[in-house]
Order: C-alpha cells, then sequence, then structure tokens
C-alpha cells in the first residue's frame, strides 16, 4: 500500500464510516470493495480516492496549524 488511510466522508450521506476488507489497498485492480457502514454505499474507485486525497490534505493543515502553535 502506498498511502496511509484515513475515514472518507460518504458521498451519499456524509458519514465518515467505512468498511473494507484487511487487505484492501486502494492502488489494487479491482478496486474495493469499500462501503459506508451508516448507509450501505458502495464507493467508485474516484470518489473514494479523492475523499482520500480531502482526508490527507486536512489532516495535514490541522497538523501543520497544530505545529505553528496559537497566534
Amino acid at each position: 500500500m502506498t498511502q496511509e488511510l484515513l475515514p472518507v466522508p460518504c458521498p451519499r450521506c456524509g458519514e465518515k464510516q467505512n468498511t473494507y476488507s484487511g487487505d484492501f489497498d486502494p492502488d489494487h485492480v479491482p478496486f474495493g470493495p469499500v462501503l459506508c457502514m451508516a448507509c450501505g454505499h458502495a464507493f467508485e474507485r474516484g470518489e473514494y480516492l479523492a475523499g482520500l486525497e480531502r482526508a490527507t490534505r486536512d489532516r495535514d493543515t490541522r497538523l501543520a496549524e497544530r505545529r505553528r502553535g496559537p497566534r
């Protein structure tokens, strides 16, 4: 696996409760399965990867802000 897995919001219900098999790798073909625990939505590869990219960017931003400390 080339990247850390973070909770990704479901495009249908907005919950960040993903389930996937123990050997899941977003780079593998065929993709998945990634399911939303709340509503059962099956993620398509593109929507999952876009959500993962946003989640990673948001996490990195929060960490950078913590390192800077209060202004």
